[in-house]
């Protein structure tokens, strides 16, 4: 079975505040909760050994602070900026390691989460939480066997999501 590690980007800066959408870079929060979000990852036993990262700033900076504790190789690429599930899922196929994260974006990213925690029959709180919003930083890993139009039978391993306590800086 192969790992599926689906991150959405950390807290960005306001569409105003960059040049374009792509050049939208992460605020101070989103680079705190990024590099939580990997050291969840690494306390959940996670070990990814390839990254895809959309090319937009934001995943390349989440991936950036998040990723850094991991000896991985990573792949920026073009088609994951803005991708739907279905594009997710085929950067996913289409590599051949055995853990693989993807640092993208809503609602590519969040939609593929919920149709992997609903294949799963997943019940558990944070799994119907993301089965509806998947909000930045966060993570959902999965163990993979088969093909996603096919029911393919995921297993929810690990998932987080950073509190929303903290001042939106």
């Amino acid at each position: 079975m192969r790992t599926l590690i689906l991150m959405r980007h950390a807290k960005a800066v306001r569409a105003h505040e960059a040049d374009s959408d792509e050049t939208r870079g992460l605020t101070g929060r989103g680079r705190r909760e990024a590099a939580a979000a990997g050291a969840a990852m690494e306390d959940a036993g996670l070990k990814p050994e390839l990254a895809l990262v959309s090319t937009a700033k934001r995943t390349r900076e989440t991936a950036e602070h998040g990723l850094q504790n991991f000896a991985l190789k990573t792949r920026f690429e073009d088609a994951l900026y803005h991708a739907h599930l279905e594009g997710i899922w085929d950067a996913f196929s289409a590599s051949d390691a055995e853990s693989v994260v993807i640092v993208g974006h809503n609602p590519g990213i969040g939609e593929l989460v919920s149709k992997l925690v609903h294949q799963a029959h997943d019940g558990s709180k944070l799994a119907r939480e993301f089965s509806g919003h998947f909000p930045t930083s966060a993570f959902a890993a999965f163990q993979i066997k088969g093909d996603l139009l096919r029911a393919a039978g995921p297993t929810l391993i690990a998932a987080w999501k950073p509190p929303r306590d903290r001042d939106d800086d």
